[in-house]
């Protein structure tokens, strides 16, 4: 007798029947803005520059590996930098008070 695997139909991906996989939102991503917001915080000139240059690099190439077009890629990127931004204010606020 097959073993029950073998006698299975293969199931298609679900990004084949549903349309492509939509990535969590890169602004959410919590715990990846306050790791390079803290990265950054640490960081000066050229090599604060080039870490960051690094980073949005990787998350672009990772929206488009799941599917987002180059515009969708750059406005997550964009929407990221700014919740970097903003969590850096809060570290400097949280400083001086």
């Amino acid at each position: 007798m097959p073993p029950v695997a073998a006698i299975q139909p293969r199931r298609r991906s679900v990004a084949n029947e549903n349309g492509p996989v939509v990535p969590f939102p890169a602004e959410r991503r919590t715990a990846h803005v306050r790791r390079c917001a803290g990265e950054l915080d640490g960081l000066h000139g050229e090599e604060a520059r080039l870490y960051w240059l690094k980073v949005c690099r990787e998350l672009a190439a990772e929206l488009q590996k799941l599917g987002s077009s180059e515009n969708q890629a750059r406005a997550a990127v964009f929407a990221f930098q700014d919740e970097v931004q903003q969590e850096l204010m809060r570290l400097h606020q949280a400083d001086e008070a």
